[in-house]
């Protein structure tokens, strides 16, 4: 990663960043594929107890917590518990955005105000479930639903509401029962922990800092209230990527992955899934989210495409633009070489009887397509764009399979027959594919 003139690895960059920045301390961990990348630890994490930083500490995480709240919000729509594109009317009441959906809110595009009215941000003292349905019925809309994005903390605090609602129990509960626990995330609290760093302000005119009080969101904390440590968010981002399916579905890894709404409208830079932010670079794009609460910051960045995971944290209220950091660290991570063991080629037992005379080249429309079965599936290619061109098939019924992944995802393709049974022609998307160009 450069700085200046200088290409840093990781524990020169925490350094480069902590004192550049005036911040007490700064953690910072990546992987790729689940596999370690570097960690670093510099700074202080108690400057009044001299406790040195540490990758073990847990940080206060701010609205990366919302990205496990998004998480519970779609595995309840993937059950048929809660509907994705239902108004917020069908399972709240008294709100001032009942037309807004549940989609909507998971991508801040409802135009629903930022914050709950009331003086949380004054007290450092959020309100009950009772206080958050009161507020509800007093927020403003600042756009008209779906017109354009707008962040919105109240907006996950109705979508907790929700999900206690349809579950029968808090979403707090269950992102710690069906997320923390299953995936081991022994050190990620919605409390203060024993071994966790302390968060500070830093004066702007002196070296010298200042303590910031432990805010508590109380029923609004599944916005942003939770604390964690780099170990735990390494292999949270692993899971978003794909890593863990019987936790998070890879239904819910593309959900959140999907652009929804755009950020920036003009150069298209940026833009929001549910729950994550979508921000593209040169190459490729960083998904994630940041977290920022009095004393703290914190970003979580990953990429689809090379396994990347980086996590950024420190205990200031300002000073890392944490966000960019957290990219440039993924950027560096994605564009290295892999370290994923080859485990070689291995023979599978069989191709389905049914796929008898479906394998091989096919034609539409003067392009070749070949289909072929591998890793036990069906799999199809354009033999003009090998790579860009790759589809992934599940089947659905007889002689009828559905794109899953890739080119066309989510088209049936049929098997048609001719009279003896014999495979005849195939249709994909309503296009005839046949053995011959035509």
């Amino acid at each position: 990663m450069r700085r200046g003139d200088r290409w840093l690895g990781i524990d020169d960059l925490a350094a480069w960043e902590q004192r550049t920045n005036r911040v007490p301390s700064l953690v910072i961990g990546a992987t790729r594929f689940a596999e370690p990348r570097g960690r670093a630890a510099v700074g202080l994490a108690d400057v009044e107890g001299h406790v040195p930083a540490d990758t073990g500490l847990a940080y206060r995480v701010g609205s990366i917590t919302k990205t496990f709240t998004a998480a519970v919000v779609l595995g309840l729509v993937e059950r048929g518990v809660l509907a994705l594109d239902a108004p917020v009317s069908t399972y709240l009441s008294g709100t001032t955005f009942g037309q807004v959906s549940v989609r909507m809110l998971l991508a801040h595009c409802g135009g629903v105000q930022r914050e709950l009215p009331g003086d949380m941000w004054a007290t450092m003292l959020g309100p009950d479930h009772e206080g958050v349905r009161a507020a509800l019925s007093e927020a403003e809309l600042v756009a008209e639903p779906g017109q354009r994005w707008h962040y919105s903390n109240l907006g996950y605090a109705a979508l907790g509401l929700i999900v206690g609602q349809v579950a029968g129990v808090g979403c707090a509960e269950l992102i710690s029962s069906r997320l923390w626990a299953p995936l081991g995330l022994s050190s990620t609290s919605w409390t203060r922990l024993a071994a966790s760093a302390v968060g500070y302000r830093v004066d702007p005119w002196a070296d010298v800092v200042h303590r910031e009080p432990d805010m508590d969101q109380a029923a609004v904390g599944v916005a942003g209230q939770s604390w964690s440590t780099v170990a735990d968010l390494l292999v949270w981002g692993n899971a978003l990527l794909g890593g863990a399916p019987e936790v998070v579905s890879p239904w819910v890894v593309d959900m959140m992955h999907t652009v929804h709404v755009m950020v920036d409208r003009e150069r298209w830079t940026s833009a929001w899934g549910l729950g994550l932010i979508l921000d593209r670079r040169d190459a490729f794009v960083v998904a994630g989210h940041t977290g920022a609460m009095p004393g703290f910051q914190s970003a979580l960045c990953l990429d689809r495409s090379s396994g990347a995971v980086a996590v950024v944290l420190s205990n200031a209220t300002r000073g890392v633009a944490i966000g960019q950091l957290g990219g440039d660290v993924v950027e560096a991570i994605a564009g290295s070489p892999p370290r994923a063991v080859d485990e070689g080629w291995q023979p599978c037992e069989g191709v389905p009887a049914e796929l008898e005379g479906v394998l091989g080249p096919w034609w539409s429309e003067s392009d070749e397509t070949v289909f072929t079965w591998r890793a036990g599936g069906l799999h199809a290619h354009l033999v003009s764009a090998p790579d860009a061109g790759r589809t992934r098939f599940a089947r659905i019924g007889p002689d009828s399979y559905r794109a899953v992944a890739g080119r066309w995802c989510g088209e049936r393709l049929r098997v048609g027959r001719d009279e003896q049974g014999a495979v005849s022609v195939l249709e994909w998307a309503s296009y005839p594919f046949t053995r011959a160009p035509r």
